[in-house]
């Protein structure tokens, strides 16, 4: 399931209100809807966690998304779906815009960083070890865009996923 794709560029300018409308308009939707109420809300978590975190927003708009989920049993199907889209488009750069490429890495980064105090629970440790094993890379173009855009440099989402890893490890020791 594809749902579309919005652009890390465009959810960076959203303030908290904006991102906060954003979520309960997509759970408006999910309650009204008669077919598949979890599509609107999934578009939701991708926006939410596509968007850069520097301002910690997502523990601020995420609680009535994952309630919501919740409700529908559909929390970590969810997550698992987003992660695995992201994957896909990061493993066929070729096929992706730079911009969409950024996106889905902006995405990772932040369910590695939300997984990452719960890493050694059995979803958390699912993610993070798909994401680790998929052993992605940005091409150039993502990279620079990622430069121009985000003012900061790239590292790769399995490299992260890779040292979260470690670092558990370390502290089971």
């Amino acid at each position: 399931m594809t749902t579309t794709l919005y652009s890390y560029s465009r959810l960076a300018l959203k303030d908290l209100d904006e991102m906060n409308k954003l979520v309960q308009d997509k759970v408006r939707e999910s309650r009204a809807s008669k077919g598949d109420k979890v599509a609107p809300l999934r578009e939701a978590m991708q926006a939410v966690f596509a968007r850069p975190n520097e301002d910690f927003m997502i523990d601020k708009v995420m609680s009535p998304l994952r309630n919501e989920l919740d409700e529908h049993g559909a929390y970590e199907d969810t997550v698992r779906s987003l992660v695995e889209e992201s994957i896909a488009a990061l493993q066929k750069p070729d096929k992706v815009k730079a911009t969409a490429q950024v996106t889905y890495a902006v995405m990772l980064e932040n369910f590695l960083s939300d997984m990452k105090p719960r890493v050694t629970e059995s979803f958390e440790k699912e993610m993070v070890t798909k994401i680790r094993d998929a052993d992605i890379s940005l091409t150039r173009k993502a990279e620079n865009e990622r430069k121009l855009g985000m003012m900061k440099p790239t590292k790769s989402p399995s490299e992260m996923a890779s040292a979260i890893i470690k670092g558990a490890e370390k502290k089971k020791e």
